[in-house]
């Protein structure tokens, strides 16, 4: 299989192709900065430019996943319209790319649960209320609806994940970078929220089987698939977890609530569970490969 990955060289673009290269999959990817040298064939190009559509016109593929755009929620509430570009608009051209050029090829968009906000029950399943809390959580919603748009108006084949709490090596942002760093420098810390605040982590290297299970088995008519473990874990239990691997060191927290964060997360994920998928790197285990990999 040809697989085109969009944002190669982030978190989870990066992980990807390192997954489907050890798979046997031909891959190609594409992002904003300058490589010297690539073990996949790479092109720097921005989404936002006409520079994309040379990279569609020369190739062909079999599958595109969209593991590009901006994933920090308080720089969205910061700068909305600059995430807007990046999340919403980069989209659009994409799509219409695709379109354009090869309307066959299986398009995966990577969304976020950041559509469901604070959900009214949990678990929450796919066909959950949506309600986005930051400009991030909006604009990922709007793209969900450009790919609705793409095909139901140009039958492209089109899948939407909305992965959860994403972590794994070469994560450089977020809670668990967060932690590493603030340890590092003091042995008292303090987070936002109560520790109550729960979340549905899972690690990068499930998340990437994940998408070729879905690649595999969808039909590829516009679902939606939640990209969880369906497991709920507090803020405190991960604090916990840190604070076992950092002897002496100490984790508090402040009770202030941090803007476009959501309170407890929980997902269903009945429909990957349909096509195999089964959760392989326990969270303990996971964060203590985590803490390895952002000590050396």
């Amino acid at each position: 299989m040809k697989v085109l990955i969009l944002g190669s060289q982030g978190f989870i673009g990066s992980n990807l192709v390192d997954y489907f290269i050890t798979q046997g999959h031909n891959v190609f990817g594409c992002d904003l900065m300058e490589l010297t040298s690539s073990m996949y064939t790479y092109q720097k190009v921005s989404v936002l430019s006409s520079d994309f559509d040379s990279l569609l016109i020369d190739e062909k593929f079999d599958a595109c996943i969209n593991a590009s755009g901006s994933g920090n929620v308080s720089f969205s509430v910061g700068h909305p319209i600059s995430d807007f570009e990046a999340n919403t608009y980069s989209v659009a051209k994409v799509l219409d790319t695709i379109h354009k050029y090869q309307p066959a090829c299986k398009y995966m968009h990577i969304s976020s649960a950041a559509v469901y906000g604070n959900p009214e029950t949990l678990p929450i399943t796919e066909q959950s209320k949506l309600g986005p809390l930051s400009p991030y959580g909006y604009h990922k919603w709007m793209s969900e609806l450009l790919c609705k748009e793409y095909h139901h108006l140009y039958k492209l084949p089109i899948a939407v994940l909305r992965p959860f709490s994403v972590y794994g090596n070469r994560l450089r942002k977020q809670l668990l970078w967060d932690i590493c760093q603030k340890l590092q420098a003091q042995d008292k810390i303090l987070l936002y929220g109560t520790g109550n605040e729960s979340r549905d982590f899972i690690h990068i290297s499930d998340l990437c089987s994940l998408i070729d299970l879905v690649i595999k088995h969808s039909n590829f008519e516009a679902n939606i698939y939640n990209a969880a473990t369906g497991n709920e874990t507090t803020i405190r239990e991960i604090a916990d977890i840190f604070c076992a691997n950092y002897p002496g060191k100490e984790i508090g927290f402040s009770g202030e609530c941090k803007p476009g964060d959501p309170v407890n997360w929980r997902a269903d994920i009945s429909r990957i569970k349909a096509y195999g998928f089964k959760q392989t790197i326990s969270l303990e285990d996971g964060i203590k490969e985590y803490i390895h990999w952002f000590s050396k």
